[in-house]
């Protein structure tokens, strides 16, 4: 679990450190762990498991989103109100998820395959 949190705090799911983004924006992640060296794009469309968590999550997020406009205001909503209350999640959700979703699905990753011996730098390696 703990893997799993480092991912939903934006860190590396091997040694957790911060500042996996670059400075200029938040959408753009560094190819390699700053403190152990992970390469995070470990094989080939690694990316679209992150796209896949992140519509995953985005879609949930919506469908509950219209599941409490029912409950709250009855099943005799009007669409256009329906879709003025989930269009602004449908739409903002998964762009400032976007990040998030980056680091959990390498962590999701590290937890199927693990990391390999000579994928991180050698000084992390002694430590651990």
């Amino acid at each position: 679990m703990k893997i799993v949190w480092r991912g939903l705090t934006m860190a590396c799911g091997v040694c957790g450190c911060r500042g996996l983004f670059r400075k200029l924006g938040m959408f753009s992640m560094v190819e390699d762990c700053p403190k152990c060296g992970l390469h995070f794009e470990r094989m080939d469309g690694h990316s679209l498991g992150a796209v896949a968590v992140n519509t995953v999550a985005s879609s949930a997020l919506v469908l509950t989103v219209v599941a409490l406009v029912f409950v709250a205001f009855g099943t005799d909503v009007s669409s256009s109100f329906l879709l003025l209350v989930a269009a602004p999640v449908g739409l903002l959700f998964p762009i400032l998820f976007d990040p998030v979703s980056r680091t959990l699905w390498n962590a999701f990753e590290l937890m199927m395959r693990p990391v390999q011996p000579g994928e991180l730098k050698q000084q992390f390696q002694s430590n651990k």
